[in-house]
């Protein structure tokens, strides 16, 4: 460094310095101000001793402005052939790199600078301009770089650090590396050669630039060219990325104001971690430049610091585990030693910081053993990690005794007497910490009394129980039916609600803890039955009848009351109450004679039965017989209603048949009965017979099915008789013979219809796919049937149109129009002018239509064709639409700006129209926004420096005056 300050240099400083220039003191005296900070920090400043912490050391330089040294530097520029744009989808690299290396020469002040340029590709290729300070010849030379070949990384920096060896006496040597690509010459380790080359011109005085110039999809934490930038860089401040090259121009902008610009020089940074902690091996490596470490020292060595904070970093833990305190992170030997710009040495303390080592709290694992009696005493290990010597334990809040500290992992503690129940443990380090575990104090519960002991089976009696060890929540059965605890008094009083028994005797009561714990008190409860007051049946009056029931007994017993049922034989019976020892009961009747139970049914249910109470006895009917079946024929589909007469004819009992088909039977008197004639299964004559149980009597040949006379029906009118295609019209069928389900065909099809009398019918005609004459035919149900030969006729549907609503519209399209008339249909197709417009079907007469646009205005066809090919048209007229002026432009809201354009701006003025065009000059503006009629709003687009005149054109193509806007 100090070789670079020669005193020809100092001189000419020293008369900047007397004239208000630049300053720089001589070198033998050290600058007036110090330009360099340190912080350091910790990332936790409380730990245990099995923790790690990061130190974080901060070394901030701010260099004066007014001071700016020379320096020659070495623009070293990738030419290899990854710069093309075939390697980047497109993007030319190369050209962007020569245009920001080319804005790098321009920024540069080469009156007090000089640049050289080395551009490289593979080993053989490499090219040079010497130092110059004249930017058109380093501009010109950079122009004529073109791509191709491989990557020779640390060859490029050889020979910039050749050109850097003879640098001018008082000038920092400066090389800004730029590549897009991983290294690749030599072929044995090509970015270890480039990191060595790299290190080589930095241990010369070389300050190093790096800048990656990454793809688009690159991860810049993982890319290999990054990290080969960030290896060769003097600081991390010194590296640069970008993906793909835009903002490449800005990071060699950013380089061209550090140039000549520092804080301090030959920096070197020694930090001596404490002896009670050590660092922790890798923690550093993320550091730029890494530092080298040698025990608990950490040496950070490089050329120079610029107005940027540098941040260095590792990781520190402790060196004993078993030690705590608070204790300095670093000794007071921990220093910066760096030169100002006058080439003063300089030295300062780095700043110290404690943290606060702890031990690590007391974990409980286990307990052995975990429960034991409420009396305490019982010896329990406690097992976990981190226990101290002159640790304390409580189990709830009762400390134990006898603690015994066996090791860091084992406690063993004598028990306190407790309450039933689960409690934590608690072990408290002598620094505080603690750690908790559980424990039970379990014991099955004592029970001394019951009072009373005895109680109604309907529960309800509160039992006093007296005993011990009775926990809060304990729950209680008594014959395995859950009590209610109704109050706890303590662990040694509760009371307790009896549940409804299941039956009466002594029972057993379980007491059960929340935790498990039980005890028994064998037949310690017993339940009382309460009196009798089951209904009884002592005698039946009479007690037989016949099986047809009716007979009204009476029923004496005892308990009875109003609402109870009496069953005969498993039949509910008509019941009357009496009173409370009587039941009046009338008989049901009975399948066959014998004797069966009775019983009585009391309101929860409950029968009590009087076996073989009533005896049922037989019934003699007597034989009936047939004088009369009338009439005495009919249609083989049966269903007609014939009169049976004769005698001994019994409700419910007399059964009929027709054929060999029974048949329901309408009692009417004993004399006649009534039945509905079923289906025959062939014409002729059938047996009719009636039957009284097993008598029976039979008429041969008493009834006959016959053939059914058809008489056919007749049509003698249609009315209408001809409707549209389209069907639906209600017509009338007039004749006669038109009998109930009667079917209407036209041709083939079956029609909606109904039957308004015998001489009429009601028809909705079906519709058809094309026009013409149909038959009609009616068939009743019993087959009989009439035709009328093309007795209805179908007509075509033609559309008519009665007006348009509007008849004209703009010439644009997109109005919509009505068009009345008659018989549309929702195949309706619309053409104005032969386009086709769209339509929405409204009704039959009415269509809803979109005007489409015409390239002319006038009078044109407007035809509606439907899908059976009927059409009409008529004229509809096209105009020329509104008339609008033209916009005018009073203010615009900026006047100026950068030509890469950009800003969102908006020109206030009239008569502006939806989907404007604003230009500036022949250049369309970008996001143009119709905000209202007196203003719009847009992008400025980009364009070149100088004035240029600023329009809005409305879409009908007129123009507004212009206002001035110029380019910066």
């Amino acid at each position: 460094m100090m070789k670079r300050l020669k005193q020809s240099f100092l001189l000419v400083l020293a008369v900047c310095i007397a004239l208000g220039g630049f300053l720089t003191p001589p070198a033998a005296q050290a600058a007036p101000n110090d330009y360099v900070g340190v912080t350091k920090t910790v990332s936790k400043s409380t730990i245990t001793t099995l923790d790690e912490t990061e130190v974080i050391l901060n070394i901030t330089g701010t260099p004066p402005v007014n001071v700016v040294q020379p320096n020659d530097v070495v623009l070293v520029i990738d030419k290899s052939g990854s710069m093309l744009p075939g390697y980047n989808n497109g993007e030319d690299k190369m050209t962007n790199a020569k245009e920001a290396a080319k804005g790098f020469v321009d920024l540069m002040d080469l009156t007090k600078h000089r640049v050289a340029v080395v551009d490289f590709s593979s080993s053989n290729t490499i090219g040079t301009l010497p130092f110059t300070t004249e930017k058109d010849t380093a501009k010109n030379y950079i122009n004529g770089i073109t791509a191709n070949g491989s990557t020779a990384t640390g060859d490029a920096i050889t020979v910039a650090a050749n050109l850097l060896a003879d640098h001018r006496p008082e000038a920092q040597p400066v090389i800004v590396i730029m590549t897009d690509g991983d290294a690749t010459q030599p072929a044995n380790d090509p970015y270890g050669f480039a990191k060595q080359k790299a290190q080589e011109a930095k241990d010369a005085g070389i300050i190093f630039y790096t800048i990656a110039l990454l793809k688009q999809t690159d991860n810049p934490d993982t890319s290999g060219p990054n990290i080969l930038m960030k290896d060769m860089a003097t600081t991390a401040s010194h590296h640069h990325f970008v993906l793909g090259s835009t903002g490449l121009s800005e990071i060699y902008a950013a380089i061209v104001k550090e140039i000549g610009l520092a804080s301090a020089y030959d920096v070197k940074v020694t930090d001596i971690v404490g002896p009670a902690f050590e660092i922790v091996p890798g923690s550093y490596d993320n550091n730029i430049p890494k530092p080298t470490v040698d025990g608990n020292k950490l040496t950070w060595t490089f050329n120079e610091l610029k107005n940027k904070t540098l941040t260095f970093t590792y990781k520190i833990r402790p060196v004993s585990k078993t030690t705590a305190g608070s204790f300095p992170v670093s000794t007071i030997a921990s220093q910066i030693q760096y030169k100002d710009y006058a080439g003063a040495n300089r030295e300062k303390a780095i700043p110290n910081v404690n943290v606060n080592v702890k031990l690590p709290a007391p974990e409980v694992t286990s307990v052995v053993e975990a429960f034991g009696h409420p009396n305490g005493g019982e010896t329990v290990t406690l097992n976990g990690n981190y226990f101290v010597s002159g640790a304390t334990v409580k189990f709830g809040l009762n400390n134990a005794t006898n603690v015994t500290f066996v090791d860091e992992h084992k406690l063993t503690v004598t028990v306190p007497k407790g309450s039933q129940g689960t409690v934590a443990v608690e072990v408290r380090n002598p620094d505080g910490q603690t750690a908790a575990g559980q424990y039970q104090y379990k014991t099955d519960p004592i029970i001394t009394s019951l009072s009373p002991n005895s109680g109604p089976l309907a529960g309800g009696t509160v039992i006093a129980v007296q005993g011990n060890y009775l926990m809060r929540g304990v729950s209680v059965t008594i014959d395995g039916v859950a009590a209610t605890v109704s109050d706890y008094y303590n662990p040694t009083y509760i009371k307790v609600l009896s549940p409804q028994g299941l039956k009466a005797g002594p029972a057993d009561v379980v007491f059960t803890n929340p935790d498990g714990t039980s005890a028994t008190v064998t037949e310690g409860f017993t339940y009382i039955a309460p009196p009798k007051t089951d209904p009884e049946i002592l005698t039946i009056s009479p007690n037989s009848g016949v099986v047809t029931g009716g007979d009204i007994i009476l029923v004496d017993g005892k308990n009875f009351k109003n609402g109870m049922k009496v069953t005969v034989g498993g039949k509910v019976a008509t019941t009357t109450f009496v009173s409370a020892t009587r039941l009046k009961v009338t008989i049901p009747s009975a399948s066959a004679p014998g004797p069966v139970d009775v019983a009585v049914i009391d309101l929860e249910g409950s029968a009590f039965t009087f076996a073989n109470g009533y005896t049922y006895t037989a019934i003699v009917y007597p034989a009936p017989t047939i004088t009369v079946v009338s009439p005495n024929s009919g249609l083989l589909a049966g269903g007609d209603i014939v009169l049976i007469d004769g005698t001994n004819f019994i409700n419910n009992v007399t059964k009929a048949f027709i054929g060999s088909k029974e048949v329901n039977v309408s009692f009417v008197n004993s004399g006649r009965i009534r039945v509905t004639i079923p289906a025959g299964d062939a014409l002729g004559k059938v047996d009719v017979k009636v039957a009284n149980g097993d008598k029976e009597a039979v008429r041969a040949q008493g009834y006959e099915y016959v053939a059914p006379v058809i008489v056919p029906p007749t049509i003698t009118s249609i009315s209408p008789n001809n409707g549209l295609t389209t069907g639906g019209d209600i017509i009338l069928i007039d004749g006669t013979g038109y009998k109930s389900g009667v079917v209407v065909k036209f041709n083939n099809t079956d029609v909606p219809s109904s039957i308004v009398s015998s001489t009429r019918l009601k028809v909705t005609v079906p519709a058809v796919s094309a026009p013409g004459k149909v038959d009609v035919t009616v068939t009743n149900l019993d087959g009989g049937t009439v035709t009328a030969q093309q007795g209805y006729e179908y007509t075509i549907t033609t559309p008519q149109i009665l007006s348009l609503s509007p008849n004209t519209a703009d010439k644009v399209g997109g109005e919509i129009i009505l068009i009345d008339g008659k018989y549309f249909d929702s195949t309706a197709k619309v053409t104005i002018n032969g386009v086709n417009a769209a339509v929405t079907f409204v009704s039959t007469t009415r269509l809803k239509v979109t005007v489409p646009a015409s390239p002319i205005a006038g009078d044109f066809p407007l035809v509606i064709t439907l899908s059976n090919g009927q059409s009409v048209s008529t004229t509809f007229n096209y105009n020329n639409g509104p008339v609008f002026p033209a916009p005018e432009v009073t203010f615009i809201s900026q006047t100026s700006g950068l030509a890469k354009g950009g800003d969102i701006i908006y020109i206030d003025g009239k008569n502006f129209r939806n989907k404007p065009d604003v230009y500036f000059g022949s250049v369309k503006a970008t996001n143009v926004t119709f905000v209202s009629a007196t203003r719009v709003k847009f992008t400025v687009p980009a364009g070149t420096v100088g004035p240029v005149n600023v329009k809005v054109v409305n879409p009908d193509g007129l123009e507004s005056n212009t206002i001035g806007y110029t380019y910066t």
